[in-house]
């Protein structure tokens, strides 16, 4: 037969553990009480369709010349007449950016940022034919100036998109960009019965023109 006092010793034990046990249960709950108070969901998904989204567009006239003149293997050709032709056009251009599956508008200070990619031209770049004015200097001894002036026509297009990529017009498009793709994200949070009270930041992110 066991002593009392032994049984007293074991009780007591049993009593201490039940105790540190539930104790660590209270801990536990607490601490999974605090994981989620300190990991809010904070940052918004923001679903887009895909494709592209249209950002901004710009009008804007240009001009463009094309120069043929005689190329000679023996002799120098350099003083013989040449033939240009030069083009007037309005060219519309269109820039968007790509639409990934979702866009993360995370808390950035006093408001959101929002990093999407850089604004790219959509090419072709369109322009009104309707408009186009060409006009071709030639002379008698003058390489043709039909071929002359097809060249012409055939090059403004990737004459038009190089420039529409540039760093210049890219640049040009940044405000009216910013503007669209803050109100594409005001507006979805709005259809999902959500409302952002507080200032977006758009960041365009990727390779800057040259």
């Amino acid at each position: 037969m066991k002593h009392p006092t032994s049984l007293a010793l074991g009780a007591a034990a049993v009593a201490v553990a039940i105790g540190i046990w539930h104790q660590w249960d209270r801990l536990g709950a607490t601490l999974e009480q605090s994981i989620d108070i300190l990991d809010p969901a904070r940052v918004q998904l923001i679903r887009t369709p895909g494709g592209f989204l249209q950002v901004s567009e710009m009008r804007k006239v240009e001009e463009f010349a094309w120069q043929t003149s005689w190329d000679c293997p023996v002799v120098d050709c350099s003083n013989l007449p040449r033939t240009v032709s030069r083009i007037r056009v309005t060219a519309h251009y269109v820039y968007r950016i790509p639409l990934a599956s979702e866009w993360r508008l995370e808390p950035d200070g006093d408001g959101y940022r929002l990093v999407v990619p850089q604004v790219q031209v959509q090419a072709p770049v369109a322009f009104d034919t309707r408009s186009a004015e060409i006009a071709t200097s030639s002379s008698l001894f003058a390489p043709a100036a039909s071929a002359n002036r097809d060249k012409v026509l055939r090059h403004l297009g990737p004459e038009l998109a190089q420039r529409g990529a540039s760093a210049p017009y890219v640049d040009a498009q940044q405000r009216a960009a910013e503007s669209t793709v803050r109100e594409f994200a005001q507006k979805w949070m709005r259809e999902q019965g959500k409302v952002l009270r507080k200032p977006v930041r758009v960041v365009f992110q990727g390779p800057h023109p040259a």
